[in-house]
């Protein structure tokens, strides 16, 4: 396949498709998808970072950009629809890594090394060659590695971050909790005294349908038992942490909690998020667990709007969930250096596949990335600092529609914002929160502590692709019978329900993993080496 494309390139030349310009009348549609959050007055499909794009890149070159919406959190069904009828964009984006494994092995899209040591040059540059490797298998398996997906630069690794009520930790004379007893008995107190008021359910707790344990992990995680759990097992139960030794306590400890009250009883219920922010903005919740910027950010902002309804409400990090098999380390699951996928399907014609790396490495360019990242002076953000980082910068309720911007997913190579070195993008972490800098600051440090990079192999798993929807599925049900249990039932339910997922497809995932692992095609970081 390198070497045909290698030959169309060639004709492409002759052609005189190549460099800077298309013939006058020869116009071409780059169809590009990017997500949608459901951020208030902002359209993606017709936002100012397209027209900006369209301006600075898509006229000079006679490409007509067009953004395609997709649900942020259901991007990996729509876009596997998608590919299977030959609708998809001609760049596609992606946190499912399934799904690129399954396009490199049905061969469904472009292989990309000559494409982008053609039009490349500057996005190559910002990425490096490492980074760059997570994109790349041997798939006809001649010895060499080739470029199949564009990894994004993830520039903060940290993942999720726990939060908790410092007000309610005054009203109650309480120290922050440093461990799990006293972050017990911080909920219970907090209950106790109807903190919320009567409302009071001091846990932020709910279902995520697409990938129920993912949040629950970092709870249960510290029950496991690292004495009896070897790397290789590591990475064969990489989808299931639920059947790590010693994480049963774990959910025995939630089940304990949703009886006494502490976990809200509607947990379970698919349509819970809108609850779910009600109670944390309206101050019922005493803790939950999202991103470590989470509680200030301009989509959700947890705290400001707290504030609004509760008087000297305030959240700031905590860390209590210690392991004790790994003498206390609180362990904290990061990202790969690489971000999302970035793919280019084989229904996307030879011309238009030019014109996808071209607008990405426009893209790459500091000058473009800055303005595709933040917008403008004086409407996005208030200036710059001496380190060229912008400040003031105005939530999405403060800036009109026309304006309005989310910087991830349209300039979505880099994952994050980038300032050219880790000083600046570390400084710009916090910055953007004005009066919550170091909140925030905290926030990541805790996050980044005793830290395991998230597992990936580097071969197509076809048990997840077969059955990993399935497993997910059975995960949901089994997190919420285990967790609404009859305590005295618990051990029956959480048995059976493990028994459920293995027949769901779970087991054959393991063996995969397992043999994977033994095979050495894996990344990923095991906590007992920590």
């Amino acid at each position: 396949m390198k070497k045909a494309l290698a030959i169309l390139l060639s004709l492409a030349l002759l052609l005189g498709l190549a460099g800077s310009a298309f013939a006058e009348d020869d116009w071409i549609t780059l169809r590009v998808e990017t997500y949608d959050r459901e951020i208030a007055g902002l359209d993606v499909t017709n936002c100012w970072q397209l027209h900006y794009a369209q301006e600075h890149f898509g006229d000079p070159n006679h490409i007509k950009l067009e953004f395609v919406s997709y649900a942020r959190w259901t991007e990996g069904d729509l876009l596997t629809v998608a590919l299977a009828g030959g609708t998809a964009p001609d760049i596609c984006l992606t946190y499912n890594g399934g799904l690129v494994q399954q396009a490199i092995d049905d061969e469904g899209i472009w292989q990309l090394d000559d494409l982008l040591n053609e039009y490349g040059p500057n996005l190559k540059a910002f990425l490096g060659e490492e980074l760059l490797g997570y994109g790349q298998s041997d798939h006809d398996g001649d010895g060499v590695k080739e470029q199949w997906y564009i990894p994004a630069r993830r520039i903060s690794r940290a993942n999720v971050g726990n939060f908790i009520r410092e007000d309610w930790l005054k009203a109650l004379n309480m120290e922050k909790p440093t461990n799990i007893e006293e972050f017990t008995k911080y909920l219970r107190d907090a209950k106790a005294a109807n903190l919320g008021g009567t409302t009071t359910t001091p846990f932020a707790f709910g279902i995520y349908a697409p990938d129920p344990l993912y949040n629950v992990r970092r709870f249960t995680d510290a029950w496991v038992d690292f004495s009896q759990v070897s790397e290789e097992d590591w990475f064969a139960y990489a989808r299931n942490p639920e059947m790590l030794p010693g994480s049963k306590e774990g959910f025995r400890w939630l089940n304990t909690l949703y009886h006494e009250g502490i976990i809200p009883d509607t947990f379970a219920l698919t349509d819970n998020d809108q609850a779910n922010d009600t109670a944390l903005i309206m101050g019922y919740n005493g803790f939950f667990s999202q991103q470590p910027d989470q509680p200030w950010r301009t989509d959700k902002n947890y705290e400001i709007e707290m504030e609004k309804n509760v008087e000297g409400a305030h959240w700031v990090t905590v860390n209590p969930f210690k392991n004790e098999s790994l003498g206390g380390k609180t362990l904290h699951d990061i990202y790969a250096p690489a971000g999302l996928s970035i793919i280019i399907p084989l229904t996307t014609d030879e011309k238009t596949a030019i014109a996808a790396i071209k607008y990405m490495d426009w893209m790459a360019q500091p000058e473009n990335m800055f303005m595709m990242q933040n917008g403008l002076e004086g409407i996005n953000y208030t200036g710059l600092t001496e380190d060229g980082i912008p400040y003031g910068v105005k939530s999405a309720d403060d800036v009109p529609n026309e304006n309005k911007m989310h910087a991830g997913d349209i300039c979505f190579i880099s994952n994050g914002l980038c300032y050219g070195d880790d000083a600046k993008n570390n400084a710009a972490l916090a910055l953007p929160f004005a009066g919550y800098e170091d909140d925030v600051v905290a926030s990541y440090e805790d996050a980044l502590t005793d830290a395991w990079t998230q597992i990936s192999f580097t071969v197509s798993i076809q048990a997840e692709t077969d059955f990993g929807a399935t497993v997910k599925s059975a995960q949901g049900k089994f997190l919420a019978d285990v967790v609404s249990a009859d305590p005295e039932k618990f051990d029956e339910v959480y048995d059976a329900g493990l028994q459920d997922i293995l027949n769901s497809g779970a087991q054959q995932m393991i063996d995969e993993f397992r043999q994977a692992y033994k095979d050495g095609n894996y990344r990923g970081v095991y906590p007992g080496n920590l």
